[in-house]
C-alpha cells in the first residue's frame, strides 16, 4: 500500500514538473490529480483498517500467551527427560500431537479467561497422563 501511494505521488510530481502551458487548463493533469487523491484516501483508509486489525490480533495473541508459555515449558521439560534415559526422547512433532490433542480435549467456555485456564489444565493433564 505504501509503495502504491509513493508511486502515485511520484507520478503526480513528474507530471507537474513536466507540464507545459497553464497547469489549471491541463485536463489530463487535473484528472490524474483527482485519481491520485482518491487512491490516496483509499490507501490511507486501508492502512487504518490494517492497523486496527493488527491491534486486535496482537491483543488476542497476548491473551493466549500463558498457553504458549506452558506449552514451551512442558516441551523443554520432557526434552530433558532424555538425560535420565534415552527411551524418553521426544520430538517436537510428537509433542505437537499431544499439544493439539489437549487443545481439542480442553473444556469449551464462553469466558475467555476460563477457556485459557481449561487449556492450561488440559495440556498439563494430557502430557503427564
Amino acid at each position: 500500500m505504501k509503495i502504491d501511494l509513493k508511486q502515485c505521488e511520484d507520478d503526480l510530481l513528474y507530471r507537474l514538473s513536466n507540464a507545459q502551458g497553464e497547469i489549471l487548463e491541463n485536463r489530463m493533469l487535473i484528472e490524474n490529480l483527482e485519481n491520485t487523491k482518491k487512491k490516496s484516501l483509499q490507501i490511507n483508509k486501508s492502512m487504518a483498517e490494517a492497523k486496527e486489525t493488527d491491534i486486535k490480533i496482537t491483543t488476542s495473541r497476548q491473551f493466549y500467551r500463558p498457553v504458549a508459555e506452558r506449552g514451551a515449558l512442558l516441551f523443554f521439560q520432557i526434552d530433558q527427560l532424555a538425560k535420565i534415559d534415552h527411551m524418553y526422547q521426544y520430538s517436537l512433532e510428537a509433542f505437537d500431537v499431544v499439544f493439539n490433542k489437549a487443545l481439542r480435549k480442553a473444556k469449551k467456555d464462553d469466558d475467555a479467561n476460563q477457556r485459557v485456564l481449561h487449556i492450561l489444565e488440559s495440556i498439563t493433564e494430557t502430557l503427564y497422563a
